[in-house]
């Protein structure tokens, strides 16, 4: 009797194993091999990016690289530093280096300023310099002043013309509230027209607005 009551218990988990779904077919995540889980019934490697390393996502059900996801700088090509995990050019610590006066108790000169990637922000050093600049403008008497914004070649050419818009803009402005008149001042963007770098040591010297007397 009890030789076939075992029996019995056997033929029945057989079949209730027989019976599940074929991988990579579930109903649960017990269906699926150990780190995957039942998705739409179906065994995938992840839900959602929880479930996946870092650096990865989840994309239908699989984890795929992020693309230029960093946990460093060592992640990162020349020119690029990690920043929230992404791969972007440098900050400007890496800028040319901005001039801020006279050297060798020559004239001063109106000298180019420089910007960071995609930016219209101007760092201390570009407030110093433009400071300088100011006052150079006042002790040589200069009249008028035109301020011209340039970028490199990365983006649109209509982006790339309202940025270096937003440069000369800004510049003109900081200029004014330092007390250069604003009628002194004009403004106008060249885009990445003139643009010369072919990596980001080039691309560097393109971000910028030059100055020239009237």
């Amino acid at each position: 009797m009890r030789t076939s009551i075992r029996a019995s218990l056997f033929a029945l988990c057989t079949f209730f194993v027989a019976c599940g779904p074929d991988y990579p077919a579930c109903e649960n995540d017990d269906d699926c091999h150990e780190g995957e889980f039942c998705v739409n019934d179906l065994c995938q490697q992840c839900r959602d990016d929880s479930d996946c390393p870092a650096g990865q996502s989840c994309n239908d059900g699989r984890c795929d690289p992020i693309q230029g996801w960093c946990a460093g700088n060592g992640d990162c090509g020349p020119g690029e530093e990690c920043q929230n995990n992404r791969c972007v050019a440098s900050s400007t610590e890496d800028l040319p280096p901005q001039s801020t006066g006279p050297t060798n108790n020559g004239p001063c000169s109106l000298d180019t300023v420089y910007f960071a990637f995609d930016s219209d922000e101007l760092d201390s050093s570009t407030r110093d310099a433009l400071t300088s600049i100011a006052r150079c403008i006042q002790t040589r008497g200069i009249a008028r002043v035109h301020v011209t914004g340039y970028t490199d070649p990365r983006g649109t050419e209509e982006y790339n013309l309202a940025l270096g818009d937003r440069r000369a803009r800004a510049v003109m402005q900081y200029l004014t509230s330092l007390g250069l008149g604003r009628d002194s001042l004009s403004a106008s963007s060249m885009g990445e027209e003139m643009a010369q770098g072919e990596d980001e040591g080039g691309w560097r010297n393109d971000r910028k607005v030059t100055f020239t007397e009237r």
